[in-house]
């Protein structure tokens, strides 16, 4: 018999399945009750008058509030919050140190987020998230596991590759009582050396863990991680969170696989032009020439380094061939980064590199700094399944998202067909907040072939939704996580044309769009932008040439000055400065007009993009160029 036949009745998923998603509404209102039992006596909490589930009275003595007899009462009597809400008391919690404001919980972390405004987001991360996500991790395997063909069915000892961010703990801001502060992604860098989760996420990075925290130059840190993964030629799995930053890394291979293949075959990294030019310590040098060696002698030493480095060109060098990644590792089992939502337009390019025996998959979980949400249906679908262990979940409809306090639905409540912006309840305590996330209802669990093998029992599947991301609500361009909006970039623009004016050059904006130009290194934003002077209503070519020499410099400033992710980003070199490419008077009118209607039905459906996807679009605004 068929050994995933025999498992599927059994394992952390059909543990799960049964327990947690047969009952998703119920397990959903005692994560509530348990949410407010513990943080109904914080100071957020109180100051609102947000009392407890009569289910889950407080075990502390001295509580005056009548707790809430329903879900409903509660949704009735506690308001739809946003990040304002709390901006003052997070600010209060990390620089005075105060405690015990939205959770009583112990912070061991604040996430930085931008969100979809200009000023920073702080979000609390406690250490019962990190016991919520534990055992999630197991299930997510399992799934996958029960997902693959029998054939490729992983090893109890394998290599898993996945891009990974540092840092050195000394090296992030903290809070006044010494709490890290810092983005998601370095989170684990943030734990004390002897962490179980810290050394849990080891596994995933071919670069000892401590030593990667020691690269500071982020396109350094992206270099070395790939020469690591391209040493070893048995990787099991390929994994990059962001789509955008996933085709990034191949563009990478593609383009310095030549200096990647010397770093291998002497062993020696001083063979990169990138490290060479940027890297200030030779001790760094010495530390990661040796510990390539010690990943790479097992499989042979300097003859197996040599055959290797040789195989790698042999590949690199067909160009335009589809499946670069199954050639490089001819094991690779799937390979993974995020396919929902906007990320989709990214597959079709993905899938080329992967070629037809390599599966791509969504990222198994649906994270954000707010929480845990998701995780995986499948490996044949973006699909997730709701976590209701983890997060208290409502729905807002899509038709209702500009409201300040819309009607929300429950789990029990959401439809197949429909879009809603999700609203979370979450232990580090953020009550009814709104996530700003679009996500689809896209059917009901069954027994499908693209679906995870369910149990025998119950024979009759409960009613449990399963969920896709459609969209973040004012997110634009997103390369490594930064949520640049549109209203970022179109701050950014007013602000450049206002000193512009202010310097007695009279422009105004007639429209722009923009795209992430990912096979350069390191990737950058490109800005198409038409103009119009107000005296002639049109915009002389010569005036323009003064203005296209000052438009990359100072919309790239402005860029900074209203997001601080993207700030960050520059600042570190994890993004170039973005290009504002001046185009022709009467280049959008004619794209509009002309280029889109071929691509859609009526005319008046077509809108401006925001953000161009397809290649003979973005080329026909550089053949628009001003030179």
């Amino acid at each position: 018999m068929d050994p995933k036949s025999e498992a599927t009745d059994n394992g952390p998923f059909a543990s799960f399945y049964q327990n947690v998603l047969c009952n998703t509404q119920k397990v959903n209102n005692a994560t509530l009750g348990k949410i407010l039992q513990k943080n109904h006596s914080a100071a957020f909490f109180m100051d609102r008058s947000i009392s407890f589930m009569n289910s889950h009275q407080p075990t502390s003595p001295g509580s005056t509030n009548e707790g809430y007899a329903s879900v409903d009462e509660f949704r009735e009597k506690v308001s739809l919050t946003t990040y304002d809400d709390y901006r003052d008391y997070t600010e209060r919690m990390i620089h005075n140190g105060e405690k015990n404001l939205i959770t009583s919980d112990p912070i061991i972390y604040f996430n930085t987020s931008s969100g979809t405004t200009s000023k920073i987001k702080y979000i609390p991360m406690t250490a019962s998230m990190l016991g919520d996500f534990a055992p999630l991790v197991h299930v997510a395997k399992d799934i996958v596991w029960k997902s693959l063909p029998s054939s490729t069915l992983p090893s109890r000892v394998q290599l898993l590759f996945e891009m990974r961010c540092g840092k050195k703990a000394e090296m992030f801001a903290r809070s006044k009582d010494n709490i890290p502060i810092g983005p998601l992604s370095q989170f684990f860098s943030s734990l004390p050396s002897t962490s179980e989760y810290r050394r849990m996420v080891s596994i995933f990075t071919l670069v000892p863990y401590d030593l990667m925290e020691e690269i500071t130059h982020f396109q350094i840190s992206t270099f070395v991680q790939l020469v690591f993964a391209m040493a070893v030629p048995d990787i099991k799995s390929y994994t990059v969170v962001f789509s955008p930053a996933f085709i990034h890394t191949i563009k990478i291979i593609e383009n310095d696989f030549e200096e990647m293949s010397l770093c291998i075959s002497s062993c020696n990294f001083s063979q990169s032009s990138l490290i060479l030019e940027n890297n200030q310590d030779p001790k760094l040098l010495d530390k990661l020439n040796h510990a390539l060696n010690e990943i790479t002698i097992g499989y042979g030493g300097e003859q197996y380094r040599n055959e290797r480095a040789n195989y790698i060109r042999q590949e690199c060098q067909k160009k335009n061939a589809p499946g670069i990644l199954h050639r490089l590792w001819p094991s690779l089992t799937y390979v993974s980064t995020t396919t929902g939502g906007t990320f989709a337009m990214h597959k079709e390019e993905i899938q080329f590199y992967c070629g037809e025996k390599v599966p791509l998959i969504n990222i198994l979980f649906y994270v954000a700094s707010e929480g845990i949400f998701g995780i995986l249906a499948s490996i044949h679908t973006d699909e997730y399944f709701l976590l209701p262990t983890t997060v208290f979940f409502e729905f807002i409809k899509e038709e209702d998202v500009h409201q300040n306090q819309p009607k929300t639905l429950l789990i029990s409540e959401i439809e197949p067909g429909h879009r809603y912006e999700l609203v979370c309840t979450t232990s580090p305590g953020l009550v009814r907040y709104r996530l700003g996330d679009i996500v689809n209802c896209t059917r009901f669990l069954s027994r499908s072939d693209d679906l995870v093998s369910l149990p025998s029992e119950p024979k009759e599947i409960p009613r449990i939704p399963l969920i896709s991301m459609a969209y973040r609500i004012g997110s634009l361009l997103d390369v490594f996580g930064e949520k640049t909006s549109e209203q970022h970039v179109l701050s950014a623009l007013q602000l450049t044309i206002g000193q512009w004016k202010h310097q007695g050059i009279p422009v105004d904006i007639i429209n722009y769009t923009t795209y992430a130009k990912l096979d350069a290194s390191p990737a950058y934003y490109v800005i198409f932008l038409e103009l119009i002077r107000h005296e002639k209503n049109e915009v002389h070519h010569d005036q323009l040439q003064v203005d296209q020499n000052m438009a990359d410099l100072e919309v790239d400033r402005q860029l900074c000055m209203v997001t601080e992710k993207y700030k960050d980003y520059r600042a570190v070199g994890k993004l170039g400065p973005l290009s504002c490419v001046l185009v022709r008077s009467g280049t959008f009118d004619t794209f509009l007009n002309e280029i889109l209607v071929t691509d859609r039905v009526s005319h008046v459906q077509i809108k401006p993009p925001r953000l161009l996807h397809n290649k003979q679009h973005i080329q026909f605004f550089y053949d628009n160029q001003i030179n």
